[in-house]
């Protein structure tokens, strides 16, 4: 997520950079943002990601 969102690479890129297929890291940042989500919505919990 840190490719997407602090250095600001589009899918695209992020592909390239890591040698995977697009629909690849389409699914691990689709999967990164519900566990961020996921950890969030739990406030005064620590919840093990």
């Amino acid at each position: 997520m840190a490719l997407a969102y602090v250095l600001g690479h589009s899918v695209a890129e992020i592909a390239d950079i890591t040698g995977s297929p697009v629909t690849t890291v389409k699914a691990r940042m689709h999967r990164a943002r519900y566990k961020l989500r996921e950890a969030l919505d739990m406030p005064g919990q620590l919840k093990r990601v």
